[in-house]
């Protein structure tokens, strides 16, 4: 256990949610290398999730915020903390969205980590939330920690300027030039520049290259720090 971490007597009971067959299974092998942790259950869509929890309660729910077409996360999360109000929520999610903490937070979610924070750090995390009582947690923003103490989210970013880091950010929410200069508060002609030059330091050709590559790098990230051996 590393320092800070709370000593815990008993086998902590984990659901995940997540629409990645391989991560779930990352996550579900690297938490029972630990003993005291247990993935009760690992299901790919959110609709499952109350049957699941009807059948085998568990103390930490792990979801992923982007679960695909027709999945809403954050109304599962909701109807899940009403339910159980008990049950400690972290939503995982490979985006750099800055506004994906405040919304897991407003949803009623306990805390928001990156896939790609270190095994370690995401089990100290659970078995702190699993010793605290669900009115005394504070929410945990590793996200924004991250951002806090200067460190890159991004390899595939590092050369974007901030402006170009909000304008792609805006891009993976699917927004239109015209909305993202609303947003922004800028003219629909900067956005297009700030666009192009986005396109040009990642060397993609269309903006949906350039969502996909920042994904696959969340995700490659995540995935390296997993145990995926046999």
């Amino acid at each position: 256990m590393g320092p800070g971490d709370e000593k815990v007597d008993w086998v902590i009971q984990i659901g995940v949610v997540d629409d990645h067959p391989v991560f779930r299974e990352g996550l579900r092998r690297s938490f029972e290398r630990e003993g005291d942790l247990a993935v009760a259950w690992e299901i790919g869509s959110a609709t499952e999730l109350l049957s699941s929890m009807a059948d085998r309660p568990v103390e930490i729910l792990l979801i992923d915020l982007n679960l695909g077409a027709g999945q809403d996360s954050l109304a599962s999360i909701r109807t899940a903390v009403d339910k159980y109000p008990k049950l400690k929520v972290v939503v995982i999610s490979a985006s750099l969205d800055s506004d994906g903490p405040a919304a897991a937070r407003d949803a009623g979610a306990h805390g928001y980590i990156p896939k790609d924070l270190s095994v370690a750090e995401l089990v100290s995390a659970v078995r702190r939330l699993a010793v605290t009582d669900p009115a005394d947690i504070v929410f945990a923003d590793f996200l924004s920690q991250r951002y806090a103490a200067g460190k890159s989210a991004s390899a595939v970013t590092s050369g974007l300027t901030k402006r170009q880091r909000e304008v792609l950010t805006e891009l993976r929410r699917a927004r239109t030039n015209r909305e993202i200069a609303a947003r922004l508060g800028i003219s629909v002609t900067t956005v297009n520049k700030h666009v192009q030059q986005v396109l040009q330091k990642l060397k993609v050709r269309n903006r949906a290259q350039a969502i996909a590559l920042v994904n696959a790098e969340a995700a490659g990230r995540a995935f390296a720090d997993l145990d995926l051996g046999a």
